[in-house]
């Protein structure tokens, strides 16, 4: 039954995502479109080199690690799909990104073969599948994201990014405009106002990145976490599958949130 729920999941995840995701169905069979299996739940593009195939192997149990520090535990055991190359992440849904998860299948791109990426990822499937399905349709997408970025340290939404972004004058969300972020459209649209979409192109100038959206989602939940940990985090699923309200639960942890 659990088997059966998390593939209902992982199909409707991608459904949702749009139609250009549709190509995420493929990771459903692997081997049929050009990836291997190297390790129990980690395929990776053909043609990889074995010093490359080692690294993963330690990725996974890093992320995992991280995993366990942020929940007390680990409940999702996601299959790690890894692109080498750019046209395999493109061919399986990943255009515009640099890693995603679909339900319990994650999808790496060749920037994106990092514990830090993976953690990201594998932060969204841990908290989807201790959720209800009503409690993770609640969730604000601005929380899910902050979480994920708090729990995989990536230096690319970190407080020293955030500080970057200030010191900069780079235009960002405010606090008030980043928790109306509730669901995965609201979320994208941001990403695209505010540039980060834009990245690969300043990296090709010469220029910074931005990432001001992640970096403020960061901002937002690091200080909450840091202060609540995992039994704060275990409570509030509890409060949300038991059918609570998010604002209700998260206002009432009173947390501290660290000034700009």
């Amino acid at each position: 039954m659990r088997k059966f729920r998390i593939v209902v999941l992982t199909i409707f995840v991608i459904l949702i995502g749009g139609c250009s995701n549709l190509r995420g169905t493929k990771l459903l069979v692997p081997e049929h479109f050009g990836l291997i299996k190297i390790d129990q739940d980690l395929y990776i593009e053909d043609g990889v080199d074995e010093a490359t195939k080692e690294k993963l192997i330690d990725t996974i149990t890093k992320s995992e690690e991280k995993i366990l520090s942020a929940y007390g535990s680990v409940q999702s055991h996601p299959i790690v799909h890894a692109c080498i190359t750019e046209e395999c992440y493109s061919s399986l849904g990943g255009m515009g990104s640099t890693a995603k998860v679909y339900g319990n299948h994650i999808l790496l791109s060749p920037r994106g073969l990092n514990w830090h990426f993976l953690a990201h990822e594998w932060s969204h499937a841990e908290i989807r599948t201790r959720l209800t399905f009503g409690a993770w349709r609640r969730l604000p997408q601005w929380f899910d994201e902050g979480l994920a970025v708090a729990i995989s340290e990536a230096p690319e939404h970190s407080e020293a990014h955030w500080r970057f972004l200030i010191a900069s004058n780079v235009q960002r969300p405010t606090r008030e405009e980043l928790l109306t972020y509730k669901s995965l459209r609201q979320w994208l649209d941001a990403v695209h106002r505010y540039g980060e979409t834009q990245n690969m192109a300043r990296k090709a100038n010469g220029e910074p990145e931005v990432r001001p959206v992640y970096s403020a989602a960061g901002h937002e939940v690091r200080p909450w976490l840091s202060k609540y940990g995992g039994h704060g985090l275990i409570e509030m699923i509890n409060r949300l599958n038991n059918g609570e309200d998010f604002e209700a639960v998260y206002n009432s942890a009173n947390q501290v949130r660290v000034d700009d």
